[in-house]
């Protein structure tokens, strides 16, 4: 059975793309959080945290460049592959043509099948929440893989890079701690969107034809599977937010000592 949830307010990240589909929605409001950034920083550092930061900080000038020097170009390519590839991985999932499927490889997590005899059953409610799920741990995950690039050829360019790098890493688990929380509120949402259609469609006489209609161009459920598909790739682009400004830092047009 569904579980009972508010309507959620997700203003930490701003009007990014995600949040303003989910307002669209009607899944999150969209006003902005009155607290400032800083406030909102410290909330998320305990004691513990606070004491190796600071640790951290009294010796963050003593960083310097590794002495293995790896050539920023390139880098953007690098970029750019990583997310064309997790897109894929995204579209894979609700590709229709057989041929889609097989060049997408074996890493595809497939839709749950509908029917009605199952349109209604809280199982099929809950595949929804693993599939989408299942997503996010592959977006982590690629994500992760980049990060590490982009630090590596930031702690080779320059001393001023490396500390960047070097406080990236520091903060790094705070902020995935954090933005795990938040993400992990997502498959919930789903499956809550999930139920709006279903029991709104179902007050409409058109809805007496056979499944396979509902996944026609007009039906709810390929309405639903293309706002799960908006959804993946909006939390895709929120997740690269911090790599697309340390790829800026990287860009010979927009180095950190421009902005020192």
């Amino acid at each position: 059975m569904l579980r009972n949830m508010s309507r959620t307010t997700i203003s930490a990240v701003g009007q990014a793309p995600l949040v303003r589909l989910l307002a669209d929605l009607g899944l999150a409001s969209s006003k902005p959080g009155k607290r400032v950034f800083a406030t909102r920083l410290a909330d998320l550092i305990d004691i513990s945290d606070a004491i190796t930061l600071s640790d951290f900080f009294s010796k963050l000038d003593r960083v310097s460049t590794s002495q293995q020097v790896e050539s920023a170009e390139g880098v953007d390519s690098v970029f750019d592959q990583h997310r064309a590839a997790m897109r894929g991985s995204i579209d894979a999932s609700f590709a229709t043509d057989e041929d889609e499927l097989s060049l997408a490889g074996r890493n595809v997590f497939p839709l749950p099948t509908v029917s009605a005899e199952n349109v209604s059953a809280a199982e099929t409610i809950a595949r929804y929440e693993r599939f989408y799920s299942l997503h996010q741990s592959e977006l982590e995950r690629r994500v992760a893989q980049l990060r590490k690039v982009l630090l590596e050829r930031m702690r080779s360019q320059s001393d001023a890079l490396a500390q960047v790098a070097a406080l990236e890493i520091a903060m790094g688990p705070i902020f995935v701690k954090y933005t795990r929380q938040c993400f992990a509120t997502l498959p919930g949402l789903v499956a809550q969107r999930f139920e709006y259609l279903r029991l709104h469609q179902h007050q409409q006489d058109w809805v007496a034809k056979e499944p396979a209609s509902w996944l026609r161009e007009d039906g709810w459920l390929a309405r639903f599977h293309d706002e799960v598909k908006q959804l993946l790739h909006a939390e895709l682009t929120l997740r690269l937010q911090p790599l697309d400004g340390m790829l800026s830092l990287l860009s010979p047009n927009d180095s950190l000592e421009k902005h020192s």
